[in-house]
Order: C-alpha cells, then sequence, then structure tokens
C-alpha cells in the first residue's frame, strides 16, 4: 500500500500563518488609512468646563491632551460611544460621548450627536467572546478574541477546551475571518485558519500517550446584534486534523455563544 500521508504535514499551517502575520500589519495601516479619509468632518465648541482626550476609543486607554471650555474641534469620526476629534493645534483624540453631549456649533447652536446606530458598530475594532459547544460528541469551551482591520475582515485567536468520555482535548487556532455584509442585523461570517491540537485519550484498559497534531479549520456562522455592545454568534467549523498516523481525522463543530465588542 502506497503511504499517501504528506511528508510534512506541518507545512501548509505554518505557510498559511506566515502569510497571515506578514498580511495583517499591511490591511491595518490601509485600514486606518481609508476610515480617517471616508469620514465627514464637522466643527464644534466645546460647552463644558474640558474635555479629555484618549489615545484609543475606550477609559482604559490614556489621556494624551485636556481641552478647555470655548476651545474649537473638529469630530473626525464616531465609534460606537466614543468620537475621535481633532483640537485647532492638531492634537488629536478620543473623548466619550457624555462630555461631547453639551458641544455647540460654530452658530451658537446645541449640536444633536445622536445615538449611535448599528452602521457605527461596523467601525468596531475588538471583539472577545465565549462560545459552547459539541465537538465531535465532546463538550467543548472556547474564549476568543479577535482584532477587525477592514469593515469585512478581522483575525482572531481561539483556545479551547474540549471534555468526552473517549477523549479530552485542547486546541489553539488562528483563524482568518471574513463577514460580506456587517451592516445586517443578522450577518454571516466565512472563517479559515490554522491550529494545533492536544488530544488525551480517556482508554483505561490499555495504555495510551498524548497525541499533538496541526489542524485546518473552515467554517461558517452569522452574528446577531442584540443589544448596544453585544451579539450573540453561531458557528460551524469542520476540522481536518493532521495526524501522525496515515489518515488524517475530520472533526465536525457546531457552537454558538455570545460576544462583546468595543
Amino acid at each position: 500500500m502506497i503511504d499517501t500521508k504528506p511528508q510534512y504535514p506541518w507545512a501548509l499551517p505554518a505557510a498559511l500563518l506566515f502569510v497571515l502575520l506578514i498580511t495583517l500589519p499591511v490591511l491595518c495601516a490601509w485600514a486606518d488609512e481609508t476610515a480617517e479619509s471616508g469620514d465627514e468632518l464637522f466643527v464644534v465648541v466645546i460647552a463644558d468646563p474640558y474635555i479629555e482626550l484618549h489615545s484609543g476609543p475606550g477609559r482604559g486607554y490614556p489621556i494624551v491632551h485636556v481641552s478647555e471650555k470655548g476651545e474649537t474641534v473638529t469630530i473626525l469620526k464616531q465609534r460606537t460611544d466614543w468620537f475621535k476629534i481633532m483640537t485647532a493645534r492638531g492634537k488629536t483624540g478620543w473623548v466619550k460621548r457624555e462630555q461631547m453631549q453639551g458641544t455647540l456649533g460654530l452658530d451658537g447652536q446645541n449640536v444633536e450627536l445622536g445615538d449611535p446606530t448599528q452602521l457605527d458598530y461596523v467601525d468596531r475594532r475588538w471583539e472577545m467572546g465565549v462560545l459552547w459547544g459539541d465537538f465531535d460528541g465532546a463538550n467543548a469551551l472556547t474564549a476568543y478574541g479577535s482584532y477587525r482591520f477592514t469593515p469585512n475582515l478581522s483575525a482572531e485567536l481561539k483556545l479551547e477546551q474540549a471534555t468526552g468520555s473517549v477523549s479530552n482535548s485542547k486546541m489553539a487556532n488562528l483563524n482568518l475571518v471574513h463577514q460580506p455584509f456587517p451592516e445586517w442585523r443578522f450577518s454571516p461570517f466565512f472563517t479559515l485558519g490554522v491550529g494545533v491540537i492536544n488530544t488525551d485519550p480517556s482508554a483505561t484498559l490499555v495504555e495510551t500517550e498524548d497525541r499533538t497534531d496541526n489542524a485546518l479549520l473552515v467554517g461558517l456562522g452569522a452574528y446577531y446584534y442584540f443589544t448596544s455592545h453585544f451579539m450573540l454568534r453561531l458557528e460551524y467549523s469542520n476540522h481536518l486534523i493532521l495526524t501522525s498516523r496515515n489518515e488524517n481525522e475530520e472533526v465536525h463543530e457546531w457552537k454558538a455563544g455570545f460576544s462583546v465588542f468595543f
């Protein structure tokens, strides 16, 4: 019998991972540049005693500048509850919506900023979530984090623990996620990724050894946005595990969970 198993099963996952790593910085820079150039600009006057400019759209980012009442600032873009602004002296930063509610137009009238819409969520950058489901008959729990570098494309890192009657598994995956219609409330997505899986057989009659194998992943799923910063995530994944034996293994996985984004 001819052994058709590739001599180097790690070559394809390594090549895909290499392509992801060298492509992400370029795409991130391009995404930031196009986002800045595509937003409508308008100028407002600060009405609060002062506003704090953060280096990023979140309270965890440090304060880089403080602008006082009466100064004019230009709103560059919006991301959920945060606005990126530029002062008259060229200082840029992110301001929480609460501090922008009292701003005035150049005509002295109050500016209506409105509430964040679903289109604002398309411009998010970070996402984290927890999923639970079935991994080829085993109960599986997954935690993940992702970074979105265009409205349609993001990279995510998944860590998973699967517990079953036959074996227990631990897996790590690096995936590329494509979301063709991010503005839809029920929005489908597709995934392609590489990973490593460690399998610990639960045999009691014979001695077994742990196995560590590379894996390829393809999948599809959908998001459902149900509150301002939370969404439901449903997904199906097909794993091709490149074992050290003559035959590779195919594993089906179904999951559902919740995600938070900002």
